[in-house]
């Protein structure tokens, strides 16, 4: 069965125009989508428009800026010099060595650079290609160590875990497999990111949906995985 479109309301703050949308959530977040820093305010369902303006008026400035920041960015990655990547939520500027023998990738931490060296014929592809290997090496290596500190501490285990770009969701997790599922963008992000999305599905093997007992444990073995979650609401460039 498809879902039902959520409700959805317009308010206009002098030249924005913000789309509400309200659904049976505890908390409200932003989004503002590219290419044309269309903005909308997701909400929980009993939030009342007379108490959300108020809020609206106080995030305008930022909401102008980051609608500023989403408009002038390229519409596509183009892995160019001067681009900026992030890695465990922090920035690296690109610097791209072009007609190298060999394809490779790799960041000086103390200059916050991630140089790439391509081959003579490599396209946009071929370098967003190597982009993503390296971005999956990385997850590959934080990955083990948080799997060997939770499942003792939970008393599960995953039979096995597997790292793939994914739209919609941060992780899933296949309760009949015991299988879990990672998203590649974590990497991008802050390492307590990444831990609270694997303590998340680690959790649904002992209990299955989000049920009230699901965020109990949560909440008892990583009090903190709100501000996880929150964070996760914002692209990794994110203040």
């Amino acid at each position: 069965m498809s879902k039902l479109p959520a409700p959805q309301t317009w308010i206009q703050l002098d030249d924005l125009a913000i789309a509400v949308v309200r659904k049976p959530i505890k908390h409200l977040y932003f989004r503002v989508y590219p290419p044309d820093g269309r903005i909308q305010v997701t909400v929980p369902l009993h939030c009342r428009e007379a108490d959300l303006l108020p809020l609206l008026q106080r995030k305008q400035t930022w909401l102008t800026e980051q609608q500023a920041k989403v408009r002038s960015r390229p519409t596509a990655m183009q892995l160019i010099s001067g681009e900026i990547h992030y890695l465990w939520g922090i920035p690296y500027q690109l610097q791209v060595q072009p007609h190298t023998s060999k394809r490779s990738l790799h960041f000086d931490h103390a200059a916050k650079v991630l140089t790439l060296q391509t081959e003579p014929n490599d396209s946009c592809s071929d370098r967003e290609r190597l982009l993503h290997q390296w971005y999956r090496q990385q997850l590959q290596t934080q990955i083990p160590p948080l799997l060997d500190h939770w499942q003792p501490k939970l008393k599960v285990t995953a039979a096995e875990w597997r790292i793939k770009r994914m739209k919609t969701r941060w992780g899933s997790c296949n309760i009949r497999d015991r299988r879990i599922w990672l998203n590649l963008e974590l990497a991008k992000y802050p390492p307590h990111c990444l831990e609270s999305v694997v303590v998340h599905e680690l959790v649904h093997l002992l209990e299955h949906h989000h049920t009230p007992r699901f965020y109990q444990l949560l909440d008892q073995f990583l009090p903190t995985w709100r501000v996880s979650s929150d964070r996760l609401k914002y692209p990794p460039a994110f203040p």
